[in-house]
């Protein structure tokens, strides 16, 4: 576990694929949008929201093509077996969130909060996040940030 300072990507034109097509997928999906990430999710089935959004869908099963060109990949299966296939398959230049095992994660999302002049993240490294999303209001309600 890196103590350092946080790490914020620029994601503008880089390839990000979710496997799976739930909830957590949905939440990743929708946090990216803003990004000008190339975003595709794979799934046999989809979220009515996903459904909805600008984003590339692909309704299958998971293999390791999907994830081929992706630099950042998140795994939201609820399929142990596939969260596992998964993050065997990546390759050392890729980034996996694996939002089902955060020990097999080389990154986590933050809470974050931008105004023009400055940005806040917290992080909870995988432990909590909707902690992260408490503390992260707190501040807000509490300063002028």
């Amino acid at each position: 576990m890196n103590d350092g300072y946080p790490l914020l990507l620029r994601l503008t034109d880089k390839n990000v694929t979710i496997i799976g097509g739930g909830k957590i997928a949905t939440r990743k999906a929708r946090g990216l949008l803003m990004t000008g990430a190339n975003i595709t999710v794979v799934a046999p089935s989809f979220t009515e929201e996903l459904q909805q959004m600008a984003v590339h869908r692909i309704q299958e099963k998971y293999h390791s093509s999907h994830i081929k060109t992706a630099f950042l990949i998140f795994c939201c299966t609820n399929d142990p077996a596939v969260n596992t296939k998964i993050t065997k398959d990546i390759a050392t230049h890729q980034l996996i969130n694996d939002c089902t095992d955060k020990s097999r994660s080389d990154f986590f999302n933050m809470a974050t909060f931008h105004q023009e002049d400055h940005l806040i993240a917290i992080s909870t490294s995988g432990e909590n996040p909707a902690r992260a999303t408490e503390i992260l209001q707190n501040l807000k309600h509490s300063a002028d940030i």
